[in-house]
C-alpha cells in the first residue's frame, strides 16, 4: 500500500552514520524480512559493526554479535571496530568486541594496533585494560612512532611509567628524529619530563633547528620547565642552527618573563648569531618590546656590536620604525655610528621614508635623551606605539 512503511525504504548503513540506532534495532529484530546481510559494508568499508563501535551503542553491537556480525572485518583503512571503539574511548564495547573474538593486534593502514588508537582516544583505563589482555607494546607506526612517544604527546603520564617500567626505550626515536623528553617539553608537560629525566640518556640532544632543550621549553614559554632544565646544569648559552641562544628567542618570542628567567641565570646577553644580532639587535626589530631593551640594557647589553652590514641596535630601531625601541635606545655617540652603507640610524629611517623617527631624532637631541611629555611629538608617538 501506498505511504505504508518498508525496511525496504532505509539504507541501514547511512542510518547508523547517523546516529539513528533505534530504526537499525528495529530492522535487526526483523532481520529475517530485510533484504541486508549484517556484514554489507559501505563506500568507505565500515560495517554496521564500525558504526556502532564509534557511536558507543551496546545494544545494537549485542544484537550483530548475536546475528554473527564478523568482529575482525576491515574498514578502507584496514580498521577493525576495536580500532574505531579505541579511537573513540568506548570501553564497554571494547571490552565486548574482544569477548567476542576481536583480535588485540590487527595493524591499520597506519600500521596502529587497537592500544594505538586508545592512547590517542584519551581514554587511560581502557589502555590500562589493553595492557593487561597483553596487546603488544613494542611495535612502531607508520611515522616509527612507538607507544611512548604518543603516551607522552597525549599527556598519558600513568602510560609513560608503565612503558618505562616493562622496558620501553625513553631514548628511541621517531621518524621525524624526536625522542620523547622533546615532545614532553613541546606539551609543556612537567610531571612526564620528571619522569623521563630520570631514565633518558638523551638530555643533549638537538632537533633539526639545533634547538636544545632548553631552547625548546623557551619555545613553549614554559618557566617551571626551564628552571628544571636550568636546575640540571643545561647550557644557558647553546646556540641552534642560526647561532641564536635561547635568549635570542626569548627575545625574538617577545616574552618578558622567558627574558627574566634567562637573565636571572646569567645568560650571556652581548652573545652573536651568525648575522652578528645580539639579543638586543632582535628586540630592536620587534615592535612593543620597550620592556625587553630596557631589561637587556640593564643587564648591560652593549649597545655599540655591530651585525654583519654594521648595524647597531639603534640601526635596526629606526629601519624598522620601532619608535618605542628607538626611544629607549637613543644616546647621542650611537646617533652618529655608520654601517656598511655609510648610514647613521637617522640617515636609514630617512632612506625608509621614516619622518617621525627623523622627527624624534632632533626633539630627543633638544631634551637631552629624554621622552616625557614635553617633546611636542609625544602625542603622535603615543597614538603610534598603541597600534
Amino acid at each position: 500500500m501506498d505511504g505504508e512503511f518498508s525496511f525496504m525504504d532505509f539504507d541501514l548503513l547511512t542510518v547508523a552514520s547517523n546516529g539513528c540506532f533505534s530504526v537499525v534495532n528495529l530492522a535487526l529484530d526483523n532481520i529475517d524480512i530485510y533484504d541486508f546481510t549484517v556484514d554489507t559494508q559501505d563506500s568507505d568499508g565500515n560495517s554496521l559493526l564500525h558504526h556502532v563501535a564509534g557511536a558507543g551503542h551496546l545494544e545494537t553491537l549485542e544484537k550483530l554479535i548475536f546475528l554473527s556480525a564478523y568482529p575482525n572485518i576491515l574498514n578502507n583503512k584496514r580498521e577493525t571496530p576495536l580500532h574505531i571503539a579505541c579511537l573513540n574511548g568506548h570501553y564497554s564495547i571494547a571490552v565486548r568486541l574482544l569477548k567476542y573474538g576481536a583480535k588485540l593486534d590487527v595493524l591499520d593502514i597506519e600500521r596502529e594496533t587497537p592500544l594505538f588508537k586508545s592512547v590517542r582516544g584519551g581514554n587511560k583505563a581502557l589502555t590500562q585494560y589493553l595492557i593487561t589482555q597483553k596487546a603488544a607494546v613494542n611495535t612502531s607506526n607508520r611515522a616509527k612512532e612507538k607507544l611512548i612517544h604518543l603516551a607522552v604527546a597525549y599527556n598519558d603520564t600513568n602510560l609513560v611509567e608503565v612503558l618505562i617500567d616493562i622496558g620501553q626505550d625513553p631514548n628511541t626515536l621517531t621518524g621525524s628524529g624526536e625522542v620523547p623528553i622533546q615532545i614532553a617539553i613541546k606539551n609543556s608537560n612537567l610531571e612526564i619530563l620528571k619522569l623521563l629525566l630520570g631514565r633518558s640518556t638523551t638530555k643533549s640532544i638537538k632537533d633539526h633547528r639545533n634547538y636544545t632543550l632548553l631552547h625548546l621549553a623557551v619555545e613553549a614559554k614554559s618557566k617551571s620547565i626551564c628552571q628544571m632544565l636550568l636546575a640540571n646544569g643545561h647550557d644557558l648559552n647553546a646556540r641552534d642552527h642560526n647561532g641564536c641562544t635561547p635568549l635570542h628567542l626569548a627575545v625574538e618570542l617577545n616574552s618578558l618573563e622567558m627574558v627574566e628567567l634567562l637573565l636571572k641565570h646569567q645568560a650571556d646577553v652581548n652573545l652573536v648569531d651568525f648575522d652578528g644580532y645580539t639579543p638586543l639587535h632582535v628586540a630592536a626589530r620587534i615592535k612593543n618590546s620597550g620592556e625587553i631593551i630596557n631589561l637587556l640594557l640593564k643587564h648591560n647589553a652593549n649597545t655599540r656590536i655591530k651585525t654583519e652590514h654594521g648595524d647597531i641596535p639603534l640601526h635596526i630601531a629606526a629601519g624598522v620604525g620601532n619608535i618605542r625601541g628607538y626611544i629607549e635606545l637613543y644616546n647621542k655617540k650611537d646617533s652618529t655610528v655608520v654601517n656598511v652603507m655609510g648610514l647613521t640610524p637617522d640617515s636609514l629611517a630617512q632612506s625608509q621614508g621614516n619622518t617621525v623617527i627623523n622627527q624624534l631624532n632632533i626633539e630627543l637631541d633638544k631634551n637631552n635623551n629624554s621622552y616625557t611629555q614635553k617633546i611636542p611629538i609625544y602625542k603622535e608617538l603615543r597614538k603610534l606605539r598603541k597600534k
